[in-house]
């Protein structure tokens, strides 16, 4: 299915579609719905940052990996607008942890809290200096403005890259002997050191 709106074609793929319906109808955990929901807000951050900037997307796709903003040819954003724009996402969820963390000692309820979690979360996932992450994305803008040499900087990013995904590949073998079954910080992990090596084929 795809539309146009404020002249931004908007194509929504079956496949996001069909996940989307079967967690907001089959799945039951909370969680999991807030995830959904909040990595949708997450991208918007993105997106009204480039609208923000005068950079107003070709398309936008929602696929089975979630949103995907499409840039037109000709556009081009200055390396700290780019880093902006990466780092509005993971800004969008650090506002709403502080909102909800704030609402929950506040009206003292523990569905907040947990939706706090859930965006810190996404935050503190994304905003990693990692290759594929938003906070890659700002990384490799900084060095774009800061080190002409091209190896140089693919051999910074790549070092940052590793030594993060080894951090959280850490992080997650805790968590995964903690629930006694929980891969999910390991199969990030796996998704992240594939990008990566596909970087370094490059």
């Amino acid at each position: 299915m795809q539309f146009k709106l404020c002249g931004v074609q908007v194509r929504v793929g079956f496949l996001f579609a069909f996940l989307l319906c079967c967690l907001l109808t089959v799945v039951e955990d909370r969680f999991v719905r807030m995830t959904v929901l909040f990595s949708l807000l997450h991208e918007c951050g993105h997106l009204a940052c480039d609208f923000a900037f005068g950079c107003k997307p070709r398309a936008v796709r929602f696929g089975l990996f979630g949103m995907t903003i499409v840039r037109k040819e000709d556009t081009r954003l200055s390396y700290r607008q780019e880093i902006c724009s990466a780092l509005a996402g993971p800004a969008v969820n650090l506002l709403l942890f502080w909102l909800l963390l704030a609402g929950c000692i506040v009206l003292r309820r523990d569905g907040l809290l947990t939706a706090a979690a859930v965006n810190f979360c996404i935050f503190a996932f994304n905003a990693m200096p990692v290759f594929s992450l938003d906070g890659g994305r700002a990384l490799e803008a900084f060095l774009c403005a800061r080190v002409e040499e091209a190896p140089k900087r693919i051999a910074i990013e790549k070092a940052v890259s590793l030594c993060c995904i080894i951090l959280l590949m850490g992080f997650g073998f805790f968590v995964l002997l903690q629930s006694g079954g929980n891969f999910t910080l390991l199969l990030l992990c796996g998704y992240l050191i594939v990008a990566l090596f596909c970087k370094c084929g490059e």
